[in-house]
Parts: structure tokens; C-alpha cells; sequence
């Protein structure tokens, strides 16, 4: 993907995230009884399952990684040297990059209350959830500021799961 593409993509994800989240806003202030809590619910189970866990993710992952070697074989063939097994460091992880299985089971379990109310006849809950995983998806995949607070909600994500799984 170009540059070109690459900005352009950014900037549609941006601006359909805050066209959502604008929209959702104006059902608050004209009236909509639905809690935001619902609505911040759904940006954390995009933020925890469809990003740094789910499809989004690890096609990032694997975009990296086969960048990287592409990289690195370049380097290596053009310089006629090996560079040596572990030999550079990491740049650090950002906003949606790494959840870890902590994260994606609080994800999942935040997932399941929401498909258990709903389908228990909380019908109003399902297009607040639904438009708050649409705006975390969107503004989390543009990365920059929104991104890297879509990575707090996978930190504390985690740090849930872990819990979770230490006390069974």
C-alpha cells in the first residue's frame, strides 16, 4: 500500500469514527435513555477483541513481520552480510498492537454479558454496543491519540483477564 492509500484510509476510518461518535452523541443529548456505559463497552470489546487480539490485529502483526524480513533481506543481500539472530531491539507497541490472553478473555467475557442481555430482551442495547465497537474499530485503526487510549483500555483489559484466570 502507498502512502496515498495509506492517508486516505486514515483519514476515512477517522472521520467515520467521529461521524458515529457525533451521532451517538446527539442521541444522548436529545434524549436517548441508554447509558453511556453501553456504549464505552462496545469501543472495549473492539478495542480488546477486533484490534489487538482479533482479525485486525494480526493482520497488522503479519504486515510488520513480513515488512520486516522483507527488510532485512534486502539489507542482507545488498550488503552481503548476516545480520545476526536477535541482534536488533523491538521498536515498543502502541495503541492496538498487542493484547494478551488476559485481555481477550476479559474481552470475551465482556462479549458474552452483552450476548446474554441482549438476548434476554435488552434489545435496546445492541445498536450502542454495536456503534461503539464501530467507532473503537475505526479511531483505533487510525492510531495517533485515540489509539493509543484504545491501548489503555487493553492494558486494564489484560490485567482483568489475569485476574480472571489467576482466581479459577
Amino acid at each position: 500500500m502507498n502512502t496515498t492509500g495509506a492517508a486516505a484510509g486514515g483519514i476515512g476510518a477517522v472521520a467515520l469514527g467521529l461521524v458515529v461518535l457525533f451521532y451517538q452523541i446527539g442521541r444522548w443529548r436529545g434524549g436517548d435513555p441508554t447509558p453511556p456505559i453501553h456504549f464505552a463497552a462496545g469501543v472495549a470489546i473492539a478495542a480488546l477483541l477486533l484490534l489487538g487480539g482479533g482479525v485486525l490485529g494480526t493482520m497488522g502483526g503479519t504486515t510488520a513481520a513480513l515488512g520486516d524480513g522483507i527488510g532485512r533481506y534486502a539489507l542482507e543481500s545488498a550488503a552481503g552480510t548476516t545480520a545476526a539472530a536477535g541482534s536488533g531491539t523491538k521498536p515498543p507497541l502502541t495503541g492496538g498492537e498487542k493484547v494478551g490472553v488476559g485481555g481477550v478473555i476479559a474481552g470475551l467475557c465482556l462479549l458474552a454479558l452483552y450476548l446474554g442481555l441482549i438476548k434476554s430482551g435488552r434489545h435496546d442495547l445492541k445498536s450502542p454496543v454495536l456503534r461503539g465497537a464501530l467507532v473503537g474499530v475505526w479511531l483505533g485503526a487510525s492510531a495517533g491519540l485515540i489509539g493509543m487510549a484504545l491501548g489503555l483500555i487493553q492494558t486494564s483489559g489484560n490485567t482483568v483477564g489475569d485476574m480472571l484466570v489467576r482466581s479459577i
